[in-house]
């Protein structure tokens, strides 16, 4: 592998402007996460929301650093790998926020215990993380060298994939917990063991100091779940491109032509973690007072 190729490997020459915005945005956004999970305790945020943005500075600096010298291998391969893996962050943080709606507004109205779906879908996310970090490194190798990158576009698709189906089914169970909780129709399963959960826990706080409470953060967690629906959409949109642009191949209409990255790609990504800097739950519910939970 050498530190130089004979062409640009992307097609096309990375626009600075593109990438120079981009690399603003994301560090803005990640500034601001920064600033707001310190002052409202969300330790969860740093190792998602701003390490994902982190991640996309990271692959948009390489990509501004191949717009100088596009025939550089290392910045292709840089944007590659870090591109690749940031919406795992944002997806987490998706993960925890339904959860924890789940278990504030009603665990009986959903299929899977509130603690589960961080589990069960950032084990998903790894897989896929691990599927796509070793197909892009073998298949941008290879491409760079001139060498066949059918098998290792392969495992990439099936990487993105796999994602999608994890952010496919999570949308799915999302939509079916709002639904059921606003109109009131619990899974009698469920309803059993939140029941004895109660009874155990809380059952002295279900009267009306409980029920103010619901009631006065209701509108608040309704809110906040409007924003993991946007988030997940913005990741979903972004799977979405990818798995077509690979199944194209590297010289493709989508892999060969820059704006899709920059719309499909980036845009959805910067939405996906921006939109939490806006609907954040430090301003919807009241203010933590140490670092302990998720909130």
């Amino acid at each position: 592998m050498g530190e130089h190729t004979d062409q640009s490997n992307y097609g096309y020459t990375p626009s600075p402007s593109w990438a120079l915005a981009y690399i603003v945005l994301f560090s803005v956004s990640a500034a601001v996460h920064v600033v707001q999970a310190w002052r409202y305790k969300y330790w969860i945020i740093y190792p998602t929301l701003v390490l994902g943005a982190l991640t996309e500075v990271l692959g948009w600096s390489a990509r501004y650093w191949s717009s100088q010298n596009v025939t550089l291998l290392t910045p292709f391969l840089m944007q590659i790998s870090t591109l690749i893996m940031a919406p795992v962050f944002f997806s987490a943080f998706d993960y925890v926020i339904l959860g924890l709606a789940i278990k504030r507004l009603g665990p009986q109205y959903s299929v899977l215990r509130p603690n589960w779906y961080f589990f069960t879908f950032i084990t998903a996310d790894l897989i896929s993380l691990i599927l796509q970090a070793v197909g892009g490194g073998q298949a941008s190798s290879s491409a760079a060298e001139g060498a066949p990158t059918q098998s290792a576009t392969n495992i990439m698709v099936a990487g993105i994939i796999f994602q999608l189906v994890a952010m496919a089914t999570f949308m799915t169970l999302g939509a079916d917990f709002i639904i059921r909780a606003t109109m009131r129709r619990p899974y009698k399963f469920q309803e059993r063991w939140t029941h004895n959960r109660l009874m155990k826990k809380q059952q002295k706080r279900r009267d009306s100091e409980k029920t103010l409470t619901a009631r006065a953060h209701l509108r608040a967690w309704w809110i906040m779940l409007i924003a993991v629906a946007i988030s997940s959409t913005m990741i979903l949109i972004r799977g979405v491109y990818r798995s077509v642009e690979l199944v194209q191949g590297w010289t493709g209409h989508l892999m060969e032509t820059e704006m899709y990255q920059n719309i499909l790609d980036a845009l959805m990504m910067l939405i996906a973690v921006g939109i939490y800097n806006f609907i954040h739950p430090g301003f919807l519910f009241p203010r933590k007072t140490s670092w302990k939970g998720y909130h």
